[in-house]
């Protein structure tokens, strides 16, 4: 059976694949979208009244918003703050009953059998943001002017996340182009404690992240979609797994020195300087594109956004065409 997302939906995340049980608890939870792009755990609907604000979600088309919902007054609690397997020293006396029954169900499901427990002591933001289930070893950070996100991989390895409609599995291209972002030193975000001062004192305050300036290309990272399914309305097959970046629980992924083999090979195509307009004009040879430039071009010449795509295009192709036996290159 084909499943097909509503003209009006704007988050691409399936509620079958978004549904999930915590970690860290056992307790049934639904991963939504945030209005920022990141994704946050929501409990069913309470009625909004007994709900502190501060902890009040709703919503809308498919997309998690502060406050209650306007038309029901009812409104979802992040998970995190109620979650009985963290500490809550600030949990407001309107909750405390709700945690209550969520550790007498908890310590059920373990007596039964039916739930392994987190040994390791446990945090809200830990909560929140859980390393993704095919995290690897080493894992980089992309920034946008100071937004900072963990990879679960290298930044070349980062895998779209979109259904492939031919194979209905997920797509085997990757989100990463050279040409899209480059290593800079952006700041490490304030630490409180003496982890956070230990990690100020090996650092400096400074790390090294994968740095995406233009928002335009942001967007598809953010997305963690290729150039073939962004904004092709294809279904995700799993949860984004970019994370929030914490200094304390991420701090083994700080890099120090720029990792290698990320520069890029000088084209070989020498500069033309022009004396100014010869009255020529030659429209791009791309299929649907329009784009021009001033001057005589050779046969077939593409603008610089199809020469990207058909670029990308043709390595996606030869990954494909490799034989069966060989395992694919992400």
């Amino acid at each position: 059976m084909s499943l097909h997302l509503h003209r009006s939906n704007q988050t691409r995340l399936l509620r079958r694949t978004a549904a999930d049980r915590c970690k860290f608890c056992g307790t049934p939870i639904e991963w939504f979208e945030r209005y920022d792009t990141l994704r946050i755990p929501l409990s069913p609907e309470f009625p909004a009244q007994p709900v502190p604000q501060k902890m009040q979600w709703h919503l809308s088309k498919g997309v998690a918003y502060p406050g209650r919902d306007p038309f029901t007054g009812y409104c979802r609690i992040p998970h995190p703050a109620i979650c009985p397997a963290a500490d809550h020293p600030d949990l407001p006396e309107e909750l405390q009953e709700v945690v209550s029954r969520l550790a007498v169900r908890m310590r059920g499901r373990i007596e039964r059998g039916e739930f392994a427990p987190y040994v390791e002591p446990v945090i809200e933001e830990q909560v929140a943001f859980p390393d993704p289930d095919e995290a690897q070893e080493v894992r980089h950070v992309i920034s946008y002017y100071g937004t900072l996100r963990l990879a679960p991989c290298e930044v070349h390895e980062l895998r779209c996340i979109s259904t492939d409609p031919r194979t209905r599995e997920r797509c085997v291209n990757g989100v990463f182009d050279l040409d899209e972002g480059k290593w800079e030193e952006v700041d490490i975000p304030y630490a409180p404690g003496r982890q956070g001062q230990q990690i100020l004192t090996v650092t400096g305050g400074r790390m090294w992240a994968w740095v995406v300036n233009d928002f335009n290309y942001l967007r598809r990272w953010w997305k963690q979609q290729c150039l073939d399914h962004f904004g092709s309305g294809a279904p995700d097959h799993v949860t984004f797994e970019l994370i929030q970046f914490h200094p304390l629980l991420h701090d083994a992924y700080i890099l120090t020195e720029r990792p290698e083999g990320y520069d890029r090979k000088p084209s070989g195509e020498e500069i033309v300087i022009h004396d100014g307009p010869t009255g020529d004009n030659t429209v791009c040879a791309g299929p649907g594109c329009w784009h021009s430039t001033v001057g005589r071009q050779p046969e077939g010449w593409r603008c610089w956004e199809c020469d990207r795509v058909e670029r990308r295009r043709t390595r996606v192709h030869r990954r494909w065409a490799q034989p069966a036996s060989d395992p694919p290159a992400w």
